[in-house]
């Protein structure tokens, strides 16, 4: 028997005419004892319904399902197909605190969050907001002032590849202040999944099992103001070996924060701009970018050049109802 959980079946075509062979569709279902209980089938159901035969029973395998299928279902099967098993990493109304992952549907969040009967125009973007949306907006309130202090430095320093070695104080005060969030955040987001270290003492040595579940290492971006600096990876190369030193800019913050006189030159424009990026970075891989509040405070601002390719089984699947935190499993 197979275990309990969500499964993902792609019905595909395993035909030779050239028309069939383009046509294919998802279906998830929750198992559970054996039988098929929760349906979603398509991005514009609200929530996932009953998946029950005529007689009331529920069906004990897709064979089944698709054998027997409800007359409100409008599955033309007419051709030769082959079914793709797989399992969801989450069950319904499952998700990891402060780690984002799409949701199946955001049609199924629409009415979770609400003031005085009225949905919040953003609740039903990312399901990550649901609990944490005044910590969002804290977060993006940092970096907008951040940004502020990054283009009173633009006034006095043109920002070309011919300047990005310049430094100086104001540089300085960008990297420590972004640098920190990113600490801060850091360390929010492993406590919160129960990822505990004796004394509080964390450091980058506990930090980069973040660069997994939130994906750190495939996203860029670029500065919609200052394209020719071209596109800023600041965890592409974070590695568990050399946890500080694979991620320089994080390097000069300590040194910089430490040994102003030693390091000034390397409170560079282009350690701020990385230490920026990174802060950004790590925002998104915990509220998503697809939501309002992104969109209306910083979509002008970023231009995210590359993220994440999800497979369906990394979807979140909210419930109507309930939400489940669980730890992300480091």
């Amino acid at each position: 028997m197979k275990s309990d959980g969500v499964y993902i079946y792609s019905i595909v075509s395993d035909d030779n005419n050239p028309i069939a062979s383009n046509y294919s569709f998802e279906l998830l279902f929750s198992r559970r004892g054996g039988k098929l209980e929760w349906l979603y089938l398509d991005k514009n159901l609200r929530f996932c319904i009953p998946s029950k035969k005529e007689n009331g029973m529920f069906y004990d395998n897709i064979e089944d399902f698709l054998s027997n299928l409800p007359p409100s279902f409008d599955l033309k099967l007419d051709f030769k197909y082959k079914i793709i098993e797989r399992k969801s990493h989450f069950n319904i109304g499952e998700y990891y605190r402060n780690i984002y992952r799409p949701v199946i549907s955001y049609k199924l969040q629409r009415f979770h969050l609400a003031s005085e009967g009225i949905p919040f125009p953003d609740c039903y973007d990312d399901i990550s907001i649901w609990n944490y949306r005044k910590e969002y907006l804290s977060h993006i309130r940092q970096l907008e002032f951040i940004l502020e202090e990054l283009r009173s430095v633009f006034k006095v320093i043109e920002p070309t590849k011919d300047n990005i070695k310049a430094y100086g104080n104001t540089l300085r005060n960008i990297i420590i202040l972004s640098c920190t969030e990113v600490d801060s955040m850091m360390n929010a987001i492993l406590k919160s999944n129960g990822y505990l270290v004796k004394d509080d003492k964390y450091s980058t040595n506990h930090y980069v099992k973040l660069r997994k579940p939130l994906r750190l290492d495939e996203y860029s971006l670029k500065f919609n103001e200052y394209e020719e600096l071209g596109d800023f990876s600041p965890f592409s190369d974070w590695k568990k070996e050399k946890p500080t030193q694979s991620i320089p800019w994080y390097d000069v913050y300590n040194k910089v924060k430490h040994d102003r006189q030693t390091y000034m030159k390397l409170a560079s424009m282009n350690n701020a701009l990385a230490s920026i990026s990174a802060y950004a970075i790590l925002i998104f891989s915990q509220y998503g970018f697809n939501n309002h509040i992104w969109k209306d405070h910083m979509k002008g601002v970023f231009n995210i050049t590359k993220s994440p390719d999800w497979l369906l089984e990394d979807f979140y699947i909210p419930h109507i109802h309930d939400l489940i935190p669980i730890n992300y499993p480091f």
